[in-house]
């Protein structure tokens, strides 16, 4: 096994001690100052950038990173996305914390709408010291709950607050979307009694990250809680464990796990939804843990795209209903991101009647409904003739 750089360039290779410690480590066969060495090790490595590449194939090069779990405390080895298959016999081949795989038993659910007066609980308590290796299984369970509640918080909010709906007449600025967040936000306590809205920040950059942390110090709302606030912001891109907008050229680094609408990268715009708050009890260092992310049409316009190849067809359909406004037809259009058999659909409804469902993705991504009023843009021979099927359908016999 090796270190190398994240452009592949070999740092050195381990020793045979370090590699039997490494390989310990990923089994778990290590405890006590044995443990507490390999975890030094491990964070330097990942605190230089680098990465271990393995030696178990002749011709490729599987690749691991050092992920830290920033709900439990703990780091673990992560195989990174697209990387080569170990070989069969190999120590790191198994990984149940990608989203793959699954300890027996476990399954991950859908995304689901989070009623609201209820406490969210969306980061756990910080691991007692001394805690064994059973309850460190349970904490990561719980960890990995958590984080899938982050990512349905935010649909939750793009539902509840009708980011997922367009209609002309219904047509909102850049400040009265993120103003309709913020009041949804009022119905959700992070713990009991305290409103996400008292401890969320609708832009992420580092004022008002020094304003939440700031009202999260002097907090004596949450108790003996651990103390957590939220980012919500329209940002640019996440790379790797950073994330990108317009306002700073480096980032901002977040220390845990990337939730994606639908488990597939999709390009910015993206809408964020980041959890802010202490990664070690005691400490007054506030970070970024995870982060949750939908991408959006355009940065003034946050209905969400489920792929790139959406959004010119989207801005078609919105150019569309806005001309038919026009001339008298309402038509409005709904993606239902929570619950949806088939995640890539949109529903446009007339206000009289008619009701047409459509897809704008090339492939069928989920189950193709038997009816005569679905349709998929793929079977059309260009937008141009797509776009006046729709007309015809809503504006037939009207105008």
């Amino acid at each position: 096994m090796r270190i190398i750089e994240k452009t592949g360039a070999l740092v050195r290779t381990l020793t045979p001690a370090e590699q039997a410690m490494v390989a310990d480590f990923a089994e778990g066969r290590l405890d006590g100052p044995r443990l507490m060495q390999a975890n030094q090790w491990l964070m330097k490595v990942r605190a230089q950038g680098q990465w271990l590449a393995c030696d178990c194939q002749a011709q490729t090069q599987p690749v691991l990173n050092v992920t830290l779990n920033s709900s439990t405390g703990t780091l673990f080895l992560k195989n990174n996305p697209g990387t080569p298959e170990h070989a069969s016999d190999c120590t790191f081949i198994r990984d149940d914390r990608e989203s793959g795989a699954q300890p027996d038993g476990e399954t991950q659910a859908p995304a689901a709408w989070l009623p609201p007066d209820v406490p969210l609980r969306l980061i756990g308590e910080f691991r007692a010291p001394g805690t064994g290796t059973g309850d460190g299984l349970a904490a990561s369970q719980a960890a990995r709950r958590e984080q899938h509640r982050l990512l349905s918080l935010l649909l939750t909010f793009i539902e509840a607050s009708g980011l997922n709906v367009y209609a002309t007449h219904l047509k909102k600025d850049l400040t009265r979307q993120f103003a309709d967040l913020r009041e949804v936000a009022l119905r959700y306590p992070l713990v009991e009694r305290v409103p996400a809205s008292n401890y969320l920040e609708t832009r992420i950059d580092m004022k008002h990250m020094m304003m939440l942390k700031s009202r999260l110090k002097d907090s004596t709302a949450f108790g003996s809680s651990r103390r957590y606030g939220l980012l919500l912001d329209c940002v640019s891109d996440v790379k790797g464990r950073k994330m990108l907008n317009d306002r700073n050229a480096a980032g901002f680094d977040f220390q845990g796990h990337h939730l994606l609408w639908g488990g597939s990268r999709t390009s910015g715009p993206l809408l964020a939804l980041a959890l802010y708050s202490p990664t070690t009890a005691g400490s007054q260092f506030y970070e970024m843990v995870h982060v949750a992310t939908v991408p959006v049409l355009t940065r003034g316009h946050l209905f969400p795209v489920f792929r790139d190849e959406e959004r010119e067809p989207l801005k078609m359909l919105i150019s569309l209903i806005d001309w038919m406004a026009g001339k008298g037809v309402k038509v409005l259009m709904r993606r239902p991101v929570i619950g949806g058999a088939v995640m890539d659909e949109l529903v446009l409804s007339s206000d009289l009647d008619r009701v047409l469902s459509v897809s704008l993705m090339k492939e069928p991504l989920g189950p193709e409904p038997s009816s005569e009023t679905f349709k998929r843009l793929a079977d059309f021979k260009s937008l141009d003739t797509f776009r006046k099927y729709v007309a015809g359908f809503f504006m037939r016999e009207r105008v």
